[in-house]
C-alpha cells in the first residue's frame, strides 16, 4: 500500500495515494507512513484532515523519541493560520434539554459551541435537533483558506402534537351537547405495556451499546501498549541487530488483533446505542393521555347521560 501510495505521488494522482498510505498505516501504524499520509492530503487541499494528521504524528514521534517530532510541530504551526473554520452558536435562549447538534457527522458537545472547528473545502451541514421539537439544519460552503463562518441555531420550536381523528360515524351520548361531538375511546393497558416494553428494550440496547464502547476502549488502550512495547525493543526501522524480531512481530500481531476488537466493537456499539436511543424516544407514549381522560356528568332538561372529555 505505501509503495503504491508512491507510486500514485510520482504520476501526480495526488487524490488516488492518500487512501493507500491511510490504509498503510491502519495496516501498519508506523509514523513514515502517517507523514505520508498527512503530506498528501495537504497537497489534496485537505487541510483540516492535514492538520489532524499531522498533530498524531506529533503525539506518535514523542511517545516513541522519534527525531521527526520537530518537522512534524512545524507542519502544524503552518497549517494552523490556513484552515478554514466554522463556529456554531447556540440561541439566546440556550437549547432544550437532550438537545444533538452535529457538523456533518460530528456530534457537538456543548463545551464546543462557540469555538471554531476545522473544515475541509466543501459543503457542510449543521444540524440540530430535540425530542418534542421541529429539527433545524444549515447548509454551508466552505472554500477559502482561512475562513472563518458562524452559525447561530434559531430557537427550536416545539411540536404540536395532532388531534386525535373521530371514529367513523361516531357521537356524543345521551347528553344534549353538539351533535356531531365524537366520542373517542381511551387508550387500552395493552397499549401502555408496549410502550414500557419499547422504552426497556431501547435502554437495554443503549446500555449494552455502551458497555461494547468500553470494551472497545479496553482494546484500544491495549494496541497502543503492545505498540510502545514494541517500539521499546525497536525504536527504529530497520530494528538494531540485538533486537529480538520474533518478539516484536509478535507484538505487531497483537496489537493489529486488539485494534481490530477495538474497531469492531466500537462500531457496533455505537450501532447499539443509536438503535437504543431510537427505540426509546420512539415508543408510542400513551400514558399522559390515559391520564387527560376524565368523566363528567352532563345534564340538560329532562335527559341526563354521560361524556368523556379528553
Amino acid at each position: 500500500m505505501f509503495d503504491a501510495g508512491d507510486t500514485l505521488m510520482a504520476s501526480g494522482h495526488i487524490h488516488e495515494a492518500c487512501p493507500k498510505y491511510a490504509e498503510s498505516y491502519r495496516l501498519d501504524p508506523r509514523l513514515g507512513a502517517l507523514l505520508h499520509w498527512a503530506d498528501c492530503l495537504e497537497q489534496d487541499g485537505k487541510l483540516a484532515s492535514a492538520y489532524a494528521a499531522f498533530r498524531d504524528a506529533v503525539e506518535l514521534a514523542e511517545r516513541s523519541g522519534d527525531r521527526r517530532s520537530d518537522f512534524a510541530v512545524a507542519r502544524v504551526r503552518s497549517l494552523e493560520p490556513r484552515l478554514s473554520r466554522v463556529v456554531i452558536e447556540a440561541p439566546n435562549g440556550g437549547l432544550p434539554k437532550n438537545a444533538t447538534i452535529q457538523l456533518d457527522s460530528l456530534s457537538i458537545v456543548a463545551s464546543g459551541l462557540g469555538v471554531g472547528i476545522a473544515v475541509d473545502p466543501g459543503e457542510h451541514t449543521v444540524r440540530a435537533s430535540a425530542p418534542g421539537f421541529e429539527p433545524f439544519t444549515s447548509s454551508l460552503l466552505s472554500s477559502d483558506a482561512g475562513q472563518v463562518q458562524r452559525v447561530t441555531i434559531p430557537t427550536l420550536r416545539r411540536l404540536v402534537p395532532a388531534a386525535p381523528l373521530p371514529a367513523p360515524g361516531a357521537r356524543s351520548s345521551l347528553a344534549s351537547g353538539p351533535a356531531d361531538r365524537p366520542v373517542i375511546a381511551p387508550p387500552t393497558p395493552a397499549a401502555e405495556r408496549a410502550d414500557r416494553s419499547q422504552k426497556w428494550l431501547g435502554a437495554s440496547v443503549g446500555g449494552a451499546g455502551i458497555a461494547a464502547l468500553g470494551v472497545g476502549a479496553f482494546f484500544f488502550s491495549r494496541m497502543l501498549g503492545k505498540l510502545d512495547q514494541r517500539d521499546e525493543l525497536c525504536p527504529r526501522d530497520p530494528c538494531p541487530t540485538n533486537t529480538d524480531r520474533d518478539r516484536v512481530r509478535s507484538l505487531e500481531g497483537e496489537a493489529r488483533s486488539a485494534e481490530a476488537w477495538a474497531l469492531g466493537l466500537s462500531i457496533g456499539g455505537a450501532i447499539a446505542v443509536v438503535a437504543g436511543t431510537v427505540l426509546y424516544f420512539r415508543s408510542p407514549s400513551d400514558t399522559a393521555a390515559v391520564r387527560a381522560w376524565r368523566p363528567r356528568a352532563a345534564k340538560s332538561g329532562l335527559v341526563q347521560g354521560l361524556e368523556w372529555h379528553f
